[in-house]
């Protein structure tokens, strides 16, 4: 009897897997006919997936290689889905300032749907009036001047206690070896939850939680390739666990947020100065608590490790070049600011040199090297080429910020390319030099992208992460955890632009 169930059982299961690949192997090959720009060879069903695949080289790597031979426009299939790469500063700037309109839309994992409210969050959002809504309430709570500005005291307060923690640390272990990225990114944490809920937040279980979430939320999104792009596979067996595992994090998202809203709807810190913190905007406008939840949630997501990492990334790059982080501490320890003592926010707006090796930093490890794919809004074109509407745009920031037509030796960390250029940021603002490559320099850099979908906290993590780096390396010097070993400098790609090895470094305070 257990024989014959086990039989069934498995012709069931070769017959449900095999009417599965001819339904995709049909629907693989029922895109438009279009005379999309060139590309790779495809195969059925999977389109360009097995170049891409993990254990190879990055994604956006891989991409920027396949650019050299196809085009700095092209065309990549994920299975049945084109999908057009721009990976040179012209067509980005198009895309992203030039017709930031035409290309104002997202195209979104499917599996990413269930951690943002079916992609009702700030950045995940169609180009449409809600999303605009959204946004500028964003700008008048959360990125709110006075809300950030007020904020100062209270980061200059986090990056002192940051300071605490990696002494301890350092004091703890032999030859004062320490992992700085945990307590960064909890630093990071306590600003995002202040602008979130108000200046009265203090909870520390909160704290280490969120940063559990975040982990698992990054790791989960970056498991199942085929489930985002086959979301029919949801509901095949052998395929489900990716969409369970998914599901999970989503309710421990809620059960981690919900008493947040709860404690803090309420607060005494309510509306002030006509503008609110960012949960108190989300209440006032009556969206679902769903949508409360995870555009709260995503603040953390895209703020944490972005942030924490690039001032690891500066960190790592400051031990491997000591000579620029001696240059830098002498400008840290100038005689406008002396040796003693934090730095404050306003005096960290005024160091050229910090800027420059935050700016350098981005630029070699751009924290998400794809950024968030764009959609096409209307029929457009793209550098002369027609682009139907609907159709993903992803840009490459990697391979514009490593192009070695605009950035000499662009695998060398060199802060004062930034001076001697005046590259501004990659805002789109301030005046450009009449000098061609300066220009093209600055149309490049674009590590928070630009045009309509610019990074929202662009002005907040700026100066976060120069303030952060500043004290650390003020505070202590940088170097080897083992003698004669630099940090590793490999990248790990899953949601972000991580470090395959974490940093290790050793640390001795700069004042006994």
């Amino acid at each position: 009897m257990d024989g014959s169930l086990g039989v069934a059982l498995g012709v069931t299961i070769f017959l449900g897997s095999t009417t599965l690949i001819i339904f995709l192997l049909i629907f693989s090959n029922r895109s438009k006919k279009h005379p999309w720009p060139p590309g790779p060879p495809k195969l059925p069903m999977i389109g360009n997936l097995h170049q891409l695949q993990k254990g190879g080289p990055l994604v956006h790597i891989t991409l920027a290689e396949m650019a050299k031979q196809y085009g700095k426009i092209m065309t990549v299939w994920f299975g049945n889905k084109p999908t057009i790469v721009v990976s040179d500063y012209g067509s980005v700037w198009e895309v992203l300032v030039t017709k930031s309109s035409d290309f104002a839309s997202r195209s979104m994992p499917y599996r990413s749907k269930f951690t943002t409210a079916g992609w009702r969050t700030l950045s995940t959002f169609d180009f449409s009036d809600a999303w605009f809504n959204l946004r500028k309430g964003a700008q008048c709570s959360f990125f709110h001047p006075a809300n950030v500005s007020g904020q100062s005291p209270l980061q200059e307060s986090d990056v002192e206690q940051l300071i605490r923690s990696i002494e301890e640390e350092a004091n703890g272990n032999i030859n004062g070896v320490v992992r700085p990225l945990p307590d960064i990114r909890k630093s990071v944490i306590r600003l995002i939850a202040r602008l979130c809920f108000g200046p009265d937040f203090r909870d520390e279980k909160f704290v280490e939680a969120m940063d559990v979430m975040i982990e698992e939320t990054i790791l989960q999104t970056s498991l199942s390739v085929l489930g985002d792009i086959f979301p029919v596979l949801q509901h095949i067996p052998g395929f489900k666990k990716p969409f369970r595992e998914i599901i999970k994090v989503k309710r421990r998202i809620e059960e981690l947020i919900r008493p947040c809203i709860d404690r803090y709807s309420s607060s005494s810190s309510s509306k002030e100065n006509n503008y609110y913190y960012y949960l108190q905007f989300l209440l006032s406008r009556g969206f679902p608590l769903e949508v409360v939840i995870f555009n709260i949630y995503e603040m953390f997501l895209l703020a944490v490790d972005s942030t924490s990492l690039t001032i690891a990334w500066a960190l790592a790059f400051l031990i491997h070049e000591k000579q620029i982080q001696d240059k830098l501490y002498k400008e840290l320890i100038s005689r406008e600011y002396g040796k003693e003592g934090g730095l404050r926010l306003e005096q960290v707006s005024k160091m050229k040199y910090l800027h420059g090796v935050v700016k350098e930093s981005a630029r070699l490890r751009p924290i998400a090297p794809l950024g968030i794919p764009h959609k096409a809004v209307k029929d457009t074109t793209l550098m002369g080429k027609r682009i139907e509407a609907g159709t993903t745009v992803m840009v490459n920031l990697y391979a514009v910020l490593h192009d070695p037509a605009v950035w000499k030796e662009p695998d060398r960390f060199h802060p004062e390319r930034f001076l001697e250029n005046n590259i501004n940021g990659g805002e789109g603002e301030g005046v450009w030099k009449e000098d061609v490559a300066a220009t093209a320099m600055e149309k490049s850099f674009l590590p928070f992208g630009a045009g309509r979908r610019i990074c929202a906290g662009m002005e907040l993590a700026k100066p976060h992460v120069a303030l952060t780096l500043g004290n650390l390396v003020k505070a202590f010097e940088w170097s080897s955890a083992i003698e004669g070993e630099f940090p590793d400098l490999s990248e790990d790609s899953t949601f972000v632009l991580g470090m395959k090895t974490p940093l290790l470094a050793r640390v001795a305070p700069r004042h006994a």
